[in-house]
């Protein structure tokens, strides 16, 4: 059996050559718009210059360069040559793009354009064969159909966000990356004329797969610390957005600015959040400004997703429980492998564990259970609650660290709460401008006494470099 994920994009483009499918933002508000015929024209000659360089099938390319469309189309012609690309994790220096090709035995690095001396030097030196595509370069295309490829073998390699530790490489197969392709088509069927705005880079090949139209944010280098709300609120009301998708941080920084900048957005049906933990409190707020749109949140992984989605506007939860994520989808299966008993205020009693998940969109072989590094439990209602992240698991007085940062979360004046276990207890980490009596009331209406043994404010909680969103607990001090 072959395959090739590109296949049904590759279908997509050519069923729709005039209709505009990306909508990708310029200097000064402009925006430039792509056709299917322009997708299809830039990944044939992109795939060209590859052939012309001698990359084979099963080879794998590391792509060093900048958000953009020039990288959307490498992307696809590396995959439709049957080829593997590889992207390096979010803000990634040179020394980490060495170490990659290092570490996974690359030979082939494609840029955008020309490096300059001394590091073109250093390149061809370490016997790299560096490849240039010009994205000014144009010339006669042929849209060869993609290469038949094994199934298992890797359509995409990304690289985590290192929450917890150093990056690691995430190994999605064309079988994989089409399930979970499928998985979302299921629970978020897709209509004619969809309009969608994609915060994260899986989102936009799955639109390019069902053939929506994908209008990137107006954000320099898809670096979320360099966020202009104004600028994102604009495109929202100008691009007659349908649906839209983002993290944490995002949606925080939004909603900071339609604060004192009030708007509204009828045309939004659908608005997804993922990426980390989502408190209540962003649920809430986002369904002022959304007044038309079901709230949804999505948990999953890049090699699994999604695992759980939940209806906010649907199903209200309680802090203390955790972070309710939702149905597990139908097509996986999650196994809670037992750490402890979590104990809640009204006596009941649950088994929480390191959450492992198997299935036909999971990037592990369909037998094999893939560990999350996330904590939880299911309880009566079959819905997946989140309770606590691996490496600061432990269990103090029947709670988990999520449960009380989630409470705390909606103290007024904290912007960003971690609650890091210890032999003797949690010790609190606060960003933000609330008291530690506020924080203590809080504290003593919902958790057992002496559950913190220590409070500590902080001008800025680390997080991680990919969605600014996820405590990174290894480094609270």
């Amino acid at each position: 059996m072959t395959t090739n994920f590109y296949g049904l994009i590759h279908e997509k483009l050519l069923e729709q050559p005039d209709r505009e499918l990306i909508v990708w933002p310029g200097p000064l508000g402009q925006t430039c718009t792509y056709t299917g015929k322009a997708i299809l024209d830039r990944v044939s000659l992109i795939r060209t210059t590859l052939a012309g360089e001698n990359v084979l099938p099963g080879q794998q390319v590391l792509l060093a360069m900048p958000v953009s469309f020039e990288l959307i189309c490498s992307l696809l012609a590396i995959m439709a040559l049957g080829a593997i690309p590889v992207l390096p994790p979010a803000a990634a220096t040179v020394i980490t793009l060495f170490s990659i090709l290092k570490q996974e035995g690359i030979e082939t690095l494609l840029t955008a354009k020309k490096l300059t001396f001394p590091l073109s030097w250093l390149v061809k030196r370490s016997g790299i064969n560096l490849i240039t595509t010009n994205p000014k370069a144009r010339g006669t295309t042929t849209y060869l159909a993609p290469q038949a490829v094994d199934p298992e073998q890797p359509a995409l390699i990304s690289h985590s966000s290192g929450s917890t530790g150093k990056p690691k490489a995430i190994r999605r197969s064309h079988r994989v990356l089409t399930a979970q392709h499928q998985a979302l088509s299921v629970a978020f069927p897709p209509w004619s004329g969809q309009r969608d705005f994609p915060l994260f880079p899986n989102i936009l090949l799955h639109n390019l797969a069902v053939g929506s139209v994908s209008i990137l944010p107006d954000l320099p280098r898809f670096a979320l610390a360099e966020l202009d709300p104004g600028r994102i609120t604009q495109q929202l009301l100008k691009q007659d957005v349908h649906t839209l998708t983002g993290n944490v941080y995002y949606f925080q920084q939004l909603i900071r600015y339609w604060v004192t900048n009030p708007q509204e957005f009828p045309a939004v049906r659908a608005v997804g959040i993922g990426g980390s933990p989502v408190p209540e409190s962003l649920i809430d707020a986002l369904t002022h400004y959304f007044t038309r749109a079901d709230i949804f949140i999505i948990y999953g992984s890049s090699e699994a997703e999604p695992i759980a989605i939940r209806n906010a506007g649907l199903q209200r939860t309680s802090l203390r429980s955790g972070y309710v994520v939702g149905s597990i989808h139908p097509a996986i299966q999650v196994n809670v492998r037992p750490l402890g008993m979590l104990t809640l205020p009204d006596g009941r009693t649950y088994t929480t564990g390191e959450l492992e998940v198997k299935g036909r969109h999971v990037a592990t072989a369909e037998t094999d259970w893939l560990p999350t590094g996330d904590f939880g439990y299911i309880d009566e209602d079959n819905q997946l609650i989140l309770t606590g992240r691996k490496g600061n698991e432990q269990i103090h007085k029947g709670v988990q660290h999520y449960q009380l940062e989630h409470v705390l979360s909606a103290v007024a004046g904290v912007d960003r709460v971690a609650a890091r276990a210890t032999d003797t207890g949690f010790i609190l980490y606060v960003q933000g401008t609330a008291t530690e009596t506020d924080l203590e009331y809080a504290l003593e209406q919902h958790f057992p006494a002496g559950i913190c043994s220590q409070i500590l404010f902080r001008n800025q909680l680390p997080v991680d470099a990919r969605h600014l969103s996820k405590i990174r607990y290894d480094r609270l001090r």
